[in-house]
C-alpha cells in the first residue's frame, strides 16, 4: 500500500512540476516583454514559397510606447528597407531611393508579426489554451496566429531554451508546413537610443544626395570647359554630350518585362502598352476575364529628398521586398523596378500570389496563354 501511495505521489509531483515548467516559460516571457521599455534584437527571417526560400537579415529597435524601427535586408540582392513607426505615423522606407510609403493603419497590432516580441506575447494571450511541449533542448509554445491577409497561416511555434530565452519562431499553414521562420540571434533589453533613431529624416540617403550634387558640379565644370574651348573642341564636346544623352536615354528603357507565373482561373493578358515618362519607360499590362486586374512596371529612380506616398493600407513583407497593400492594390520596389498591381476583383491573397509569381518569374517574355 505504501509503495502504491509513493508511486501516486511521485506521479502527481511529476504532473505538478511539468505544469509549473510549462506556465513558467509563458509567464517569464510575457512579464519580460510587458515590462520592457525598450529592446534591440537581430536575427534572420526565412520566407518559404513552394520549393523556394528567401532570407532577410532583421534588426528591430523598439521603444515604449509603440516606436518601432525594423530594418530588413534581402540577402539575395542586399535590398534594404525599413518599417518605421513613430508618433507621426507608420512608414515603409527604401533608403537607396529616398522613397517611402506612409500608412494610415494600426500596424503592428492588426496582424501577427513573428519578428516582434509584443506581437508574440499578444498571440500567446489571444490563444485560449497555449500548448507547451518539450523537444530536445527546447520548450515549445504552440499558439494561434492572426494573418488577415493570409488566412492559410494558422499556428505558430515559439521556441525557448532551458533558461526560457526566446530562440526562434515558426509559422505554420493549415497543412502544418512551415512558411515563416524567424531565428533570433541576439535580444537586448533596456536599450538606449539616439534622439534621431525613430525619425523619418534619419533614413534619407545622404550618399545619394552627395552623388547627385557631384554630378551637377561635374556637369557645370564640363559646360564651362566647353565655353572656353575653340569651335573644333566645342564640336567634339557636343558629340560627347550627345553620346551621354543617348546613354542616359538607354538607361531609362525598361529592357525586360516581367510576366506573372500565376493567373486566376479564366483570366488572361489582354493588352500591353509602353508609355514614355520623365523617369523612363512605364509598361502597363491589362488582364481580363473572371478576375480582371492591371500590372504596371516602371523604373524607380532615386529622389534627391525623401519622397512620401500616402496609402490607406498595411506594410506587407514579400519574398523580395516590403510592399504596401491596400484593399485593391499592392505596390513594391525591388532591383530599381517599381511594381504596381491594381484590381477591384482580386482578394489580398490573390494579389500576393501574383506578386510572388512576378518576383520569381523569368524576365523572358512569354506568349499570352488564354
Amino acid at each position: 500500500m505504501n509503495k502504491i501511495k509513493g508511486l501516486v505521489l511521485a506521479f502527481l509531483l511529476t504532473i505538478l512540476c511539468g505544469c509549473g515548467s510549462k506556465s513558467n516559460v509563458i509567464d517569464d516571457f510575457t512579464k519580460k516583454v510587458d515590462n520592457a521599455k525598450s529592446y534591440t534584437l537581430n536575427g534572420e527571417m526565412t520566407l518559404v514559397s513552394g520549393e523556394d526560400s528567401y532570407n532577410y537579415d532583421v534588426e528591430v529597435n523598439y521603444k515604449y510606447d509603440d516606436y518601432y524601427k525594423v530594418t530588413l535586408v534581402n540577402q539575395s540582392n542586399e535590398h534594404k528597407q525599413v518599417i518605421l513607426k513613430n508618433n507621426e505615423g507608420t512608414y515603409v522606407v527604401t533608403p537607396a531611393l529616398n522613397k517611402s510609403f506612409s500608412f494610415q493603419s494600426k500596424w503592428p497590432d492588426n496582424s501577427s508579426q513573428s519578428y516582434l516580441l509584443k506581437s508574440l506575447v499578444k498571440d500567446i494571450k489571444d490563444t485560449k489554451k497555449p500548448e507547451v511541449t518539450k523537444e530536445k533542448d527546447y520548450k515549445i509554445v504552440k499558439v494561434d496566429v492572426d494573418y488577415p491577409n493570409n488566412n492559410s497561416l494558422k499556428q505558430e511555434k515559439i521556441y525557448f531554451d532551458k533558461n526560457n530565452n526566446l530562440k526562434k519562431v515558426e509559422v505554420l499553414n493549415s497543412e502544418g508546413n512551415t512558411i515563416i521562420k524567424m531565428q533570433f540571434n541576439k535580444i537586448k533589453y533596456s536599450t538606449r537610443f539616439d534622439n534621431d533613431t525613430f525619425k523619418l529624416d534619419s533614413l534619407v540617403d545622404t550618399k545619394q544626395i552627395e552623388e547627385e550634387n557631384k554630378t551637377k558640379e561635374e556637369s557645370t565644370e564640363s559646360t564651362e570647359s566647353v565655353e572656353s574651348t575653340e569651335s573644333t573642341e566645342n564640336t567634339e564636346s557636343m558629340e560627347e554630350n550627345k553620346n551621354k544623352d543617348e546613354n542616359a536615354k538607354e538607361t531609362s528603357i525598361l529592357e525586360n518585362v516581367v510576366y506573372p507565373l500565376y493567373l486566376p482561373k479564366d483570366t488572361h493578358l489582354q493588352t500591353k502598352d509602353t508609355v514614355e515618362t520623365d523617369n523612363g519607360d512605364r509598361v502597363i499590362m491589362t488582364y481580363t476575364g473572371s478576375k480582371p486586374f492591371m500590372i504596371i512596371e516602371e523604373l524607380s529612380k532615386a529622389s534627391k529628398e525623401m519622397e512620401v506616398t500616402s496609402i490607406y493600407g498595411e506594410p506587407l513583407i514579400l519574398s523580395s521586398a516590403v510592399g504596401a497593400l491596400s484593399d485593391n492594390s499592392l505596390e513594391w520596389q525591388t532591383d530599381t523596378i517599381n511594381y504596381y498591381i491594381s484590381s477591384s476583383y482580386l482578394t489580398s491573397e490573390e494579389m500576393m500570389t501574383i506578386a510572388e509569381s512576378l518576383n520569381t518569374a523569368s524576365v523572358v517574355e512569354i506568349t499570352n496563354n488564354k
